[in-house]
Order: structure tokens, then C-alpha cells, then sequence
């Protein structure tokens, strides 16, 4: 079994939200319609707030288990409420949640427990609501190039069809599901890598223009390699 990882945060690029990430504010596209209506909304491993920044209201919830980052995110996103928790041991009643978003957190939780991870978030949503989730995709191409996987060994790909069964066996149906993200995207996130972890600061223009791309990329509806994208609905008795 693979230990949790902790994400490193970085002073200088992650000293506020970085709403500019293209998958990030494809996450906001995807999700927005799920979004209308819901009064109650929690966003799991919201780190500095990137995505919680596009939502921040009154009834949104972030959670982490690193105090540093939701400090960041409380002060851009001051609507919201943050709290130190883990998934694995949601500190919520049952079915108090129209929506639940995790983000590229899956890859990061010990594995075997992304079940009860699941679990945790089933009990937590309200009967017919939704949990959308996105996860680093187990494609042969990607596996290479991406340095979180394939040399530090931090995070999980997955395998959209087993990610799918382990969803559905905790009581969950599937509206929709996708997979996103090309070259473009890889080349993207691997020049920020390189800047954040390397050279120790933002991109610049270079990282804005590969961004674009990498966002038009994402918003395409081509097939990709690099992103699942899934949204279940909590199956109502």
C-alpha cells in the first residue's frame, strides 16, 4: 500500500490561487451546471483555494490536511469556510451536501482506502446529489512524461474503467465521464513543474501562452490522454 503523499507548496507560485491553471478552469466549465441550485458545497483538497476561488460563497466548505495552503485560501477566498480535515474522516453529519468536488486528490490518498475515501463522501451527500472528481488518467504516453508519476513516484494514474467500478460499488451511478488533455496539456504542466519545482518561480509569458493552449486543448471534446473527468449522482433508495 502506497503512503498518502503531502503536497509541497511553494512560497513564491503558490502564494495565491492560480485560477490561470487550464485544468482547473476547465474543472469550473465542467462543473458549473451542477453548481445551479445546490445550497451546500464542499471542495475536498482545496490546497491554496484555486478552484474554491470561482465558487467562494457563504455555503461553501473547503477541506485539507495541511493548515499552510488554506491559509492562503482563506485570504483570497473570504466567503468560504476551510477547515483541517481529511477525507478518509469527513468531521460532517450525514447528507448535509447538494454537491461534492475532488479534484486531482484521488491520486494522493493511500491506496487501497480510495474506496473509503468514497465512502466518507457518499455518507455526507444528500440523497440524488452529485460528486464530481477528476484524476491523473493510466495511458502509456502520460505514464512517461509525467514527472509526479514516473520519476517521483508522488501520485496514481488511473484506470478509468476500474476508477468507475470502485465509484459505483459505493452507491454511486454515472452521469458522465470523460478524458481530457493531450500534449498540449503535458507540455504545459511539465514547463510549470519545471518553473515551480526548479527554478523556483511563475512562468511568465511562456507559461501563459502554453496555458491557452493547453486550455483550448482541454475544451476541445477530442479524446485525450492526460485527464478523467467523472460526475456520479448518489443513488436515492
Amino acid at each position: 500500500m502506497n503512503k498518502a503523499v503531502k503536497i509541497k507548496w511553494s512560497s513564491v507560485v503558490d502564494a495565491r490561487p492560480n485560477v490561470q491553471s487550464p485544468r482547473v478552469r476547465f474543472s469550473r466549465n465542467f462543473s458549473e451546471k451542477y453548481l445551479e441550485g445546490s445550497k451546500r458545497v464542499l471542495d475536498i483538497g482545496c490546497g491554496i483555494g484555486t478552484y474554491t476561488y470561482f465558487i467562494d460563497r457563504y455555503d461553501c466548505i473547503g477541506i485539507d490536511f495541511d493548515i499552510n495552503p488554506l491559509k492562503t485560501a482563506k485570504r483570497y477566498c473570504s466567503n468560504s469556510e476551510f477547515i483541517v480535515a481529511s477525507v478518509l474522516n469527513l468531521p460532517f453529519k450525514d447528507e448535509i451536501f447538494d454537491v461534492v468536488f475532488m479534484w486531482e486528490v484521488i491520486e494522493y490518498i493511500e491506496s487501497e482506502r480510495e474506496k473509503n475515501a468514497i465512502q466518507e463522501i457518499h455518507r455526507t451527500l444528500m440523497p440524488a446529489a452529485k460528486f464530481l472528481l477528476s484524476a491523473p488518467n493510466n495511458h502509456f504516453i502520460y505514464n512517461i512524461v509525467d514527472p509526479d508519476h514516473f520519476f517521483l513516484h508522488r501520485q496514481r494514474h488511473f484506470d478509468i474503467k476500474k476508477l468507475i467500478k470502485i465509484i459505483t460499488e459505493t452507491g454511486f451511478s454515472i452521469k458522465h465521464h470523460t478524458i481530457r488533455g493531450g500534449w498540449k496539456t503535458i507540455i504545459a504542466t511539465n514547463i510549470f513543474y519545471f518553473h515551480k519545482h526548479i527554478l523556483h518561480k511563475k512562468g511568465g509569458k511562456i507559461q501563459s501562452f502554453l496555458d491557452k493552449k493547453s486550455e483550448e486543448e482541454l475544451n476541445s471534446k477530442v479524446k485525450g490522454i492526460t485527464n478523467i473527468f467523472i460526475v456520479a449522482q448518489k443513488i436515492k433508495y
